[in-house]
């Protein structure tokens, strides 16, 4: 009897998600469409960041090669873009099977669900960041305050404009501290293979986590993740086998470059002439006030190291551009979290997420180049070393 009844319980809780679901669905179409009505075709998506994403995707449905540069531009000419940034497919194999399902769109259709997608997992992010991982119910003004930061912000507008994955990325880490918290180690680990769908954003964060995972023998963690890695390799060496030596040929997406947002651009601000030595005192520098914070402090959370580590590794990285900023709403958001003193905590959001970022765009449309962008990813370190500081002299007090 009481099995009969436990069947029956779980049947109408499965029913109850029915409806939502359908909701769900229908409002994906919805913003789907006004995507394809009112951005996709002005934007032409052909000529975007996205085309690289879903021509990866149509090669693999094709059993074409994609890091064959006889196949890879005269395959994006075929989709009717005339814009030619990269030889060959600048993605891992696992990002491009990933994409077959919107590869299996046409480009425009595909391209609004993309930038749906896209939407949706930032909002996933923020609910897991506040609500699960923080731990904390925001009041009815926050939520608006939280929404309206996100999805009005400088890094919004430049994924969906580029047609980028920075928000599938930001998933990430996010599930790493989920998982974590919820005692599922392994599965903590897992999630952070998926960082290698777009390894150059963690030029420095996979090796600064990895070390202070070791540090705290975190072994579970670190087999979850080479396990991920593991799996990946395995099912595309499955799909196209010997695919990993030529995308390793692949050099324009790691080379160092004087103009993008980073410390590297902040040294050619300083000095045209000598930027490129310059760049490197200055990453080198950073890196080891980075390290000596994490590793002199044992006490600090697996969310303190991520969200130094993320800023951290988008400031020494070689190549990046502002949409990659999108990352940084993980620190931003626990920043929002951890300040105790709510108006704090709002400015801080408010500040960070939405008015130092479109200050600094503003300002890199009237100069024509970003280099100034490295403020936004240098406020948000400074701003979590500061709490973390705090915190844990606050605690030595105690």
């Amino acid at each position: 009897m009481i099995g009969a009844d436990t069947g029956t319980i779980e049947r109408l809780a499965g029913r109850r998600w029915l409806p939502v679901a359908g909701v769900g669905l229908l409002l994906f179409l919805v913003v789907s469409w006004l995507h394809y009505r009112f951005v996709v075709g002005p934007l032409d998506y052909a000529n975007k960041d996205f085309m690289s994403l879903w021509t990866g995707g149509r090669a693999v449905l094709r059993g074409l090669d994609p890091y064959d540069p006889a196949v890879w531009a005269p395959l994006r000419m075929e989709y009717g873009s005339e814009w030619m940034p990269d030889a060959r497919a600048p993605f891992p194999l696992w990002t491009f099977l990933l994409m077959t399902p919107f590869a299996l769109l046409p480009l425009a259709p595909a391209a609004a669900a993309w930038l749906t997608f896209q939407e949706f997992l930032l909002g996933l992010a923020l609910f897991l960041m506040v609500r699960v991982v923080g731990d904390y119910r925001p009041d009815l003004r926050e939520v608006v305050l939280l929404a309206g930061g996100a999805f009005l912000s400088v890094a919004m507008l430049l994924v969906l404009i580029n047609g980028q994955m920075t928000f599938l990325l930001l998933l990430a880490p996010v599930l790493y501290l989920l998982l974590w918290q919820q005692g599922r180690p392994f599965a903590a680990g897992a999630a952070l293979s998926l960082l290698a769908l777009k390894p150059n954003p963690f030029v420095l964060f996979v090796p600064l986590l990895g070390l202070w995972l070791l540090w705290q023998r975190r072994w579970l963690v670190l087999a979850g993740a080479a396990a991920g890695g593991l799996f990946l390799l395995a099912a595309t060496w499955l799909v196209q086998p010997g695919w990993l030596l030529p995308w390793f040929s692949v050099r324009s997406k790691t080379e160092v470059v004087s103009v993008t947002p980073t410390l590297w651009g902040a040294a050619a601000e300083l000095s045209a002439n000598w930027w490129l030595p310059v760049g490197l005192l200055l990453v080198v520098v950073l890196t080891l006030i980075v390290g000596r914070f994490v590793f002199r402090r044992p006490r600090l959370s697996d969310g303190a190291v991520v969200a130094l580590a993320l800023p951290a590794s988008l400031l020494v990285k070689p190549y990046t551009w502002a949409y990659e900023h999108a990352l940084l709403f993980l620190p931003w958001l626990w920043l929002f979290t951890r300040l105790a003193r709510r108006r704090l905590a709002r400015l801080s959001w408010f500040g960070l997420a939405w008015l130092l970022p479109w200050a600094i765009f503003a300002l890199a449309m009237v100069r024509l180049k970003d280099t100034m962008g490295f403020l936004v990813p240098l406020a948000t370190l400074v701003a979590v070393l500061w709490v973390e500081w705090r915190r844990l002299s606050a605690g030595r007090r105690n």
